[in-house]
């Protein structure tokens, strides 16, 4: 409990911080840049969305595997929220209160469509009446859906207010600091610091939820909810790591984060992919240039059997990039050549404008 209590006045004494900017210097600084862009927009700490191209769909026990984010306009971890509905009514509670449960299951609708304004007002509704019944168990529920809903459109502030108040509601109400809700909140928390940058404390949230869930994992537990918030966890973590420039410990964490993605979902899924691509990024920026061309190589082989995956084309431009590194003109003019005629065919225009750098770059090279 006092871990939990000092990561919370943290996040509480952070509130008014503005975020900083750390910036990755290494000697091809072009090429990092433009591999890092591509990088970013395929990875999972993009500023609005949280994941440009990394969210969790729901499954049937309210968590999630990784998906696109732009598939979806549900928030990160709703499932999660949807999921905890059980545990924060009781049974009778929707034949007690239909009016209340209407109004939410509406308000999640409505945020899952992306309207969000109109979430926002149906929220407010619910909590009116939440609190006209004096079901704290539904305030407190609410509370959490207002903060999904803040932190999926980059509020960050109100989020981390809200998300606080859930978890001082849960934990005076007698829920354990290792319950998942606690956990899932407290991973939330240090994202949103992360996005603040404040990164010393957001990697003490990262770390904590991480020993948590760690513990269960040790336990043996087969829980996949446990084990998909575990993923994202180090997916996370390694993602704030490579910000703070600190590689080695990067990729390991991405590393575990891969293997779990592919003990969960198998080397053929999107998540994985994009896993790959991670590691072939934090092996390009480290300067092991054969590794990295093994891990995007990895990515594009595997991307290319999944029909719906519109990224592939980046990864392919990202293998360009390396290959600019190499020397290996030839086969980056074929990367970067696959990715734009990938990229027109599905009408993504950033990552056409990607590969047309990439070849412009080609270009110069083979004309000096």
């Amino acid at each position: 409990m006092a871990q939990l209590a000092k990561f919370t006045r943290s996040l509480l004494m952070t509130l008014s911080r503005r975020p900083t900017v750390t910036e990755i210097a290494i000697s091809t600084r072009e090429h990092h840049q433009r591999l890092c862009a591509i990088a970013t927009r395929i990875a999972i700490t993009c500023h609005k969305k949280i994941c440009s191209a990394c969210r969790w769909y729901e499954n049937s026990s309210g968590y999630s595997s990784y998906a696109r984010a732009h598939q979806t306009k549900a928030p990160i971890l709703l499932g999660a929220s949807l999921g905890f509905l059980g545990l924060f009514f009781k049974k009778n509670d929707e034949e007690k209160e239909p009016e209340l449960v209407t109004s939410i299951k509406r308000s999640v609708l409505l945020i899952q469509r992306g309207e969000y304004k109109k979430a926002e007002q149906m929220l407010h509704l619910a909590l009116r009446q939440a609190q006209t019944v004096e079901n704290e168990q539904g305030v407190t529920y609410i509370y959490d859906l207002m903060a999904n809903l803040a932190f999926e459109i980059g509020e960050y502030d109100k989020a981390q207010k809200l998300y606080t108040t859930v978890m001082q509601r849960l934990l005076m109400d007698g829920v354990p600091q290792d319950d998942l809700r606690i956990v899932t909140m407290s991973l939330k928390l240090a994202k949103i610091l992360e996005h603040k940058g404040d990164y010393n404390n957001a990697e003490n949230g990262y770390k904590y939820c991480l020993k948590i869930l760690q513990e269960h994992i040790d336990q043996g537990t087969k829980d996949l909810d446990i084990m998909n918030i575990s993923a994202m966890s180090l997916d996370w973590y390694a993602h704030l790591l490579l910000n703070m420039s600190r590689y080695t410990e990067a990729m390991r964490h991405m590393k575990s984060a891969y293997e779990l993605c592919v003990r969960l979902n198998g080397e053929v899924h999107e998540q994985s992919v994009i896993l790959l691509n991670d590691l072939g990024s934090i092996s390009f920026t480290k300067g092991n240039l054969d590794d990295a061309v093994d891990y995007l190589t990895k990515a594009v082989v595997t991307g290319e059997k999944l029909a719906e995956m519109d990224d592939i084309a980046s990864i392919h431009v990202n293998l360009g990039n390396v290959y600019i590194k190499k020397g290996l003109l030839d086969e980056a003019k074929k990367s970067c050549l696959k990715g734009w005629k990938l990229s027109k065919k599905t009408k993504n225009d950033e990552s056409m404008g990607e590969a047309k750098l990439c070849l412009e770059e080609i270009k110069k090279l083979l004309t000096k």
